[in-house]
């Protein structure tokens, strides 16, 4: 699904990821939606409304269901990324065992949370992954899914995966929400098998368990922040 706009001179390559793909046009009139009065003066409009990532997030989910269901005798290993992909890894269980209940095969996994700060106001900000957080006794021969919030610069994405595969996984795939159209991101050569949404790089997102300084976290919707809610709630350094 493409929602068009015009096309710019260098185009983003998006041909190769199967995600619903949104663009600086896609808006939504916050007054259409619920917003906490808490917030309302804060965001400038909704991205993406609550309806439209849950279904997305129902259908990722049956695709790793099916893509895992009555495979192997061992559970699939699940990563969350917190504390951004708690909301997003909440409703792909939900669906998933909704699935589950109609379906004769069997479907386990284990899951582990492995928190990392990937920004500070609007910056992506890595440090170094603690090894000890993902060690060989949780992967070597085992089927691994990591799930993410999103994909912008790609240098998280690229360390988690280089510290995964040393330690001898049988598979490894990820879940990422919002698959950000950066050309920085084109150079570690990734997209996950199961994206929620492209969107376009200079979008900062909050909500649905996306925050700005860890604020917004628990808005429903996916929406963009007013500039003074940047300058507001902003760290000085």
């Amino acid at each position: 699904v493409t929602i068009p706009c015009q096309m710019e001179k260098e185009k983003y390559p998006t041909d190769n990821i199967d995600a619903i793909k949104l663009t600086n046009e896609t808006r939504f009139d916050k007054d259409l939606v619920t917003i906490p009065d808490a917030n309302y003066d804060d965001i400038d409009y909704v991205f993406i409304p609550e309806g439209l990532v849950k279904t997305r997030v129902e259908k990722l989910a049956e695709k790793i269901f099916l893509d895992y269901c009555g495979k192997r005798d061992s559970p699939l290993r699940v990563f969350v990324i917190m504390n951004g992909a708690f909301q997003f890894y909440t409703d792909l269980l939900y669906y998933i065992k909704k699935f589950q209940q109609y379906n004769p095969h069997k479907f386990s996994f284990e899951t582990d949370f492995v928190k990392i700060k990937g920004y500070v106001n609007t910056e992506t900000r890595l440090g170094e992954i603690d090894p000890s957080c993902i060690t060989e006794e949780m992967v070597k021969d085992q089927d691994i899914l990591i799930v993410e919030d999103i994909f912008d610069s790609g240098t998280l994405m690229s360390k988690l995966l280089k510290l995964i595969n040393s330690h001898n996984p049988s598979s490894v795939e990820a879940a990422v929400l919002m698959h950000k159209e950066n050309p920085k991101n084109l150079k570690h050569n990734f997209v996950a098998k199961y994206t929620g949404f492209c969107i376009p790089a200079d979008k900062f997102i909050i909500g649905y368990g996306m925050d700005y300084n860890e604020y917004f976290r628990d808005l429903p919707h996916v929406c963009i922040i007013t500039k003074k809610a940047i300058e507001r709630y902003e760290i000085v350094e």
